[in-house]
């Protein structure tokens, strides 16, 4: 038993003594940020941190890589729920890996801030499985350096691949906002 210990610890203060080997550091990619941000057509967005209809925190900037639409609405307002209701088969036509709808909802039918509630009833009401997240006024800004020039209900805006604001508009057209998707997702599609 003595010989055996004694082979045990000899073995172990000869693989101790190895040379060092080299350690690898790998440094993790800085989150995605822009120095100048602003919610212009060609500028880059400001991000944004939101909770889901699940309680769960969304980033704008997880999406890159992505065309996002970012659908501002009201739970007031008719069109609104016409655009969501859409938003769904929109998705699924150009593709779930290429296109992530963001739905912003702002007020819930009395004017107010929407609580958790209301964007798990808003996602059931307009069949979207996708993200529902709770806004509020504070993301308006009509100069659009700290928040979005929201004029109307609903307001979409459709960012690039590469997280660029290439188009915004006020009111709902499924035939306009296929035509865009058409172009910012043909893009990457076509060369």
């Amino acid at each position: 038993m003595h010989n055996l210990s004694l082979l045990l610890f000899i073995a172990l203060f000869f693989i101790s003594c190895k040379e060092p080997q080299e350690v690898v550091v790998v440094e993790e990619e800085p989150p995605l940020t822009f120095e100048n941000c602003s919610q212009l057509i060609d500028a880059n967005p400001c991000n944004f941190t939101l909770k889901n209809q699940h309680d769960k925190e969304i980033e704008l900037y997880d999406f890159y890589g992505k065309v996002i639409i970012v659908d501002f609405s009201a739970m007031w307002c008719g069109p609104c729920v016409s655009m969501g209701m859409a938003s769904e088969e929109i998705v699924t036509s150009y593709g779930a890996e290429n296109v992530e709808w963001l739905t912003l909802i702002i007020e819930d039918e009395q004017g107010d801030p929407p609580d958790q509630d209301d964007l798990i009833r808003w996602a059931q009401t307009t069949g979207i499985t996708g993200h529902v997240l709770a806004s509020d006024r504070s993301i308006i800004d009509a100069t659009a350096t700290t928040g979005y020039p929201i004029s109307g209900w609903p307001t979409y805006v459709v960012i690039d691949r590469e997280m660029v604001i290439k188009h915004g508009s006020v009111g709902w057209s499924e035939s306009m906002l296929r035509s865009i998707l058409d172009l910012v997702v043909g893009e990457v599609e076509d060369g």
